[in-house]
């Protein structure tokens, strides 16, 4: 009994980012909720103070050996001033068109997401992101994933599925 104790003790203690059904997650005391593919592991995590965030690797068989990862980020940063929202998203904007080999997809692309194609070391990665104010807090959504000649049709459909997941389950209502 003082085992079973402990590990309530232990399971409840956690950071409020667990999931607490399979593929539901939330951050900011639980303000800013999402769902993302169950089989997306967490990698890094940051559930007090701020920013928090949540990190996915999204694993893909291509990546075997390349030295490559497929990730999707969820991060909150709180905000003073509602007002401060827009200057914070034209700061990553300006950031993500500094990166190295940056250029723009604009084909099929909502337009409150930025869809880009930039350089990680020698490897050409395909970006989307997007921003949502949520009260006081920004939510950035980031997917990034490398552009490897092994990578299957299917996996990507399945990882567009899932970023897209994740997009609209944090879209304010």
């Amino acid at each position: 009994m003082l085992r079973f104790a402990s590990f309530l003790v232990l399971v409840l203690a956690t950071g409020s980012a667990m999931a607490q059904t399979p593929g539901e997650y939330s951050l900011d005391q639980g303000i800013i909720k999402f769902n993302a593919p169950s089989a997306w592991p967490v990698i890094m995590q940051k559930s007090e103070g701020d920013p928090q965030f949540v990190a996915f690797q999204v694993k893909d068989p291509a990546d075997t050996g390349s030295g490559e990862a497929t990730r999707v980020t969820v991060e909150t940063r709180l905000l003073n001033d509602s007002s401060n929202f827009q200057p914070m998203v034209n700061r990553d904007v300006d950031k993500a068109k500094q990166m190295p080999g940056y250029e723009q997809r604009t084909d099929g692309v909502d337009s409150t997401t930025l869809r880009y194609f930039a350089r990680n070391g020698k490897t050409k990665y395909e970006y989307r992101e997007t921003w949502y104010l949520n009260s006081h807090l920004l939510v950035h959504v980031r997917c990034a994933r490398p552009l490897l000649d092994k990578t299957t049709a299917q996996w990507t459909a399945d990882y567009e599925k899932g970023c897209s997941q994740i997009m609209s389950s944090l879209k304010p209502h």
